[in-house]
This record gives structure tokens, C-alpha cells and sequence, in this order.
């Protein structure tokens, strides 16, 4: 599987009583294997077995990316 470092829009979300806070995106990074990838979502996760288990699955929408690139291990 690829290694990425995949840096997005993420979510801003609040509930209940709040004050004049700034209503913006914050720009995230996540490193991760790439699981899947379409036109639409990319789907990275943290680790992989040989028994086909996947750990903390976060899938991405491509309207989000900032950018893409690749990790190797030096």
C-alpha cells in the first residue's frame, strides 16, 4: 500500500453556547496507507494485518484536499 501525508480541510463543528468565534476550516495533516481511492473520497488507515484487519479508518473527501504526497522510509 502507498504511504501518504494528505493535508485537508477538516470539519469545523460546535455545539451549545459559544462566543464570537472565528468560523473557519483548520487546515489538517494525516499520515496514513492508502486503502482506497476514488473520484469523489480517499480513504486512509493507520495500520494493516496479514488477517485483513484494518486500524482507524478516516475517509477524506477530494473536494477537501490541499495536497497529496508521498512518504518513504529512509
Amino acid at each position: 500500500m502507498k504511504r501518504l501525508e494528505v493535508e485537508f480541510y477538516d470539519s469545523n463543528f460546535r455545539h451549545g453556547w459559544e462566543g464570537d468565534d472565528r468560523d473557519e476550516l483548520a487546515v489538517a495533516t494525516a499520515m496514513g496507507y492508502c486503502k482506497s481511492e476514488d473520484e469523489a473520497q480517499l480513504t486512509l488507515i493507520m495500520a494493516y494485518s496479514n488477517f485483513g484487519l484494518n486500524f482507524a479508518k478516516l475517509t477524506i473527501p477530494k473536494s477537501a484536499i490541499v495536497s497529496i504526497k508521498n512518504v518513504r522510509l529512509q
